[in-house]
């Protein structure tokens, strides 16, 4: 007997829509960082490229910056 079929997994109408986060009222994506210590996603403005940062100067890792959306 063959397999049964089950619903498609790329069925268009049950895909959820993309969600848009911001940061201080600015749109946010995530953006892979690479250091010489480490690499991680971190959260940059969309359109000017720059990194999202803290009171403090320190990068935000994206699950932090998409938090406070």
């Amino acid at each position: 007997m063959g397999k049964a079929k089950t619903a498609s997994k790329n069925n268009p109408t049950t895909r959820e829509q993309a969600r848009e986060f911001t940061y201080n009222g600015q749109k946010i994506k995530p953006t892979k960082l690479v250091t010489s210590k480490s690499s991680f996603f971190a959260a940059e403005y969309d359109g000017s490229g720059d990194l999202v940062t803290d009171a403090n100067g320190n990068i935000l890792p994206w699950d932090s910056a998409k938090r406070f959306s």
